[in-house]
Order: C-alpha cells, then sequence, then structure tokens
C-alpha cells in the first residue's frame, strides 16, 4: 500500500506500507508488515504479528504481544 492514506489501516495480511498514513495502524495477528511510512496516529502490533519499521511514528507504539524492529523514529 502507498500514498497517503486518511485512516486507520488495518494490515491483515503480510505487505509493506509506504507513504503517508493520517491515522492509525493495526498490524494483525500472524502477519508481517514493513514500514517505510510516516505514521500521525499510533502503531498496534498484535500478538503473533510483525512490524519492521524505518519510517516514522509520530503516535505511540503498542506491541501487544507482537514483535516490533524500529530502524526509523518512533
Amino acid at each position: 500500500m502507498s500514498g497517503m492514506q486518511r485512516d486507520t489501516v488495518v494490515m491483515d495480511h503480510d505487505g509493506v506500507l509506504e507513504g503517508r498514513i493520517v491515522g492509525d495502524v493495526i498490524v494483525r495477528r500472524g502477519c508481517r508488515v514493513r514500514i517505510s511510512a510516516m505514521i500521525s496516529g499510533d502503531l498496534h502490533v498484535e500478538q503473533g504479528a510483525q512490524a519492521e519499521v524505518s519510517g516514522l511514528i509520530a503516535g505511540r507504539v503498542m506491541q501487544d504481544g507482537g514483535r516490533v524492529l524500529v530502524t526509523g523514529l518512533a
């Protein structure tokens, strides 16, 4: 997914997020997502999920049992 999204983005499948998200991002259980986007809201990573972040997260990073690897700014 790329470009600008103006709402909560729910990732319920493996993938890549690029661009800008004006809202929260939720990574569902069992999904692996690479994020190189600017997120103005929060990042929620559910149990069994994985998020690799190299972008900017302006909100909070909530690791609800999932795995988060941050190489950008959080």
